[in-house]
């Protein structure tokens, strides 16, 4: 089983997102997504919980990248229908502007700065549909990709959107229009 850094917690916010995203899409149910899906929104938690939680998905699945990849698609969609996301995001693009300084991130990380990382974008060209975004979270990248595929066909403004982090797993190469 795979385990995070000690001391990074994640906001509660962020564990029933996950859980519900695994309710929702009857990937984890019964007693344990009810479990992570009862935590406080407000409350910190150790990011451990989540990382428990994708092992048991990998456990369950010959290939669980694409299962984690939807996982977090559902995690922005739930963001944006019940959370803040609708006041943050008009556009897809506007997805991609909140990972500045990786400022989505942090409000729902806490920790050692070394071990929490950083989920930055570092470059953005919205005429040519383009953007790159750096991880040195200790989260799964699958569920990376799977957020910003979400996160940027929330406002359903762009009619294609790819993520590929095939090259170097932590640098997300991301294509819209």
């Amino acid at each position: 089983m795979r385990h995070g850094p000690e001391g990074v917690e994640i906001l509660g916010v962020f564990l029933q997102s996950f859980a519900r995203a695994c309710v929702n899409l009857s990937i984890l149910g019964g007693a344990e997504g009810e479990r992570l899906a009862r935590v406080d929104s407000a409350e910190w938690c150790p990011a451990e919980a989540l990382f428990a939680a994708l092992a048991v998905i990998e456990a369950r699945f010959d290939d669980p990248g694409p299962i984690k990849e939807r996982i977090g698609t559902e995690m922005m969609r739930l963001w944006y229908e019940r959370g803040p996301g609708r006041s943050i995001v008009a556009r897809g693009v506007d997805f991609i502007h909140h990972q500045t300084g990786s400022e989505g991130y942090h409000g729902v990380t806490r920790g050692p700065s070394n071990d929490v990382g950083a989920f930055t974008l570092t470059a953005l060209d919205e005429e040519s549909g383009t953007a790159r975004v750096w991880s040195t979270t200790p989260f799964d990248r699958a569920v990376e990709r799977g957020v910003l595929l979400g996160g940027l066909s929330l406002a359903g403004d762009l009619v294609y959107v790819d993520v590929d982090n095939g090259a170097d797993p932590s640098v997300f190469e991301i294509r819209f229009h």
